[in-house]
């Protein structure tokens, strides 16, 4: 079992600009055999919903793990595809369940892409008060699926 990703670490990540799918991924890369540079160079396109305000990168992040971990590198068997995808929706359904959603947008409650909403989620400190607890969740809920 990996250790807990904390809040303040999060938040610490977050201050060297390391986005959400960087965390989350990073944060099992041992466990999964890569070199965290590796990972935090991966996904380091992932975060702020692909920078759209789309799919949370804390997601991104997750299901790159899930995919590494019970992924398949060519051709799988209809089972072995069931058994990933199966995870997949876990997670997913979950995450939405417990954080109103699966895109930053609905998340947060401001589209990031629009420079008023961007100013109020920095004004209101989301990134602090939301997306790293959101990172700390992600990482939580995967350790149930790994």
């Amino acid at each position: 079992m990996t250790k807990s990703k904390t809040v303040a670490e999060s938040q610490a990540d977050f201050g060297q600009h390391i986005v959400c799918a960087q965390q989350v991924f990073a944060h099992f890369a041992d466990r999964l055999g890569i070199a965290p540079d590796v990972a935090l160079r991966t996904a380091s396109c992932f975060g702020s919903g692909l920078g759209r305000a789309d799919v949370c990168g804390c997601v991104t992040g997750a299901l790159m793990v899930l995919g590494l971990a019970y992924g398949h590198g060519g051709a799988c068997s209809r089972a072995e595809q069931r058994s990933l995808y199966a995870r997949r929706d876990a997670f997913t359904a979950a995450f939405a369940e417990a954080h109103n959603g699966l895109l930053c947008r609905e998340i947060l409650g401001y589209d990031l892409t629009i420079p008023e909403q961007r100013a109020l989620i920095v004004e209101k400190g989301l990134f602090a008060s939301v997306c790293a607890p959101l990172v700390c969740a992600a990482c939580d809920m995967l350790e149930d699926l790994l």
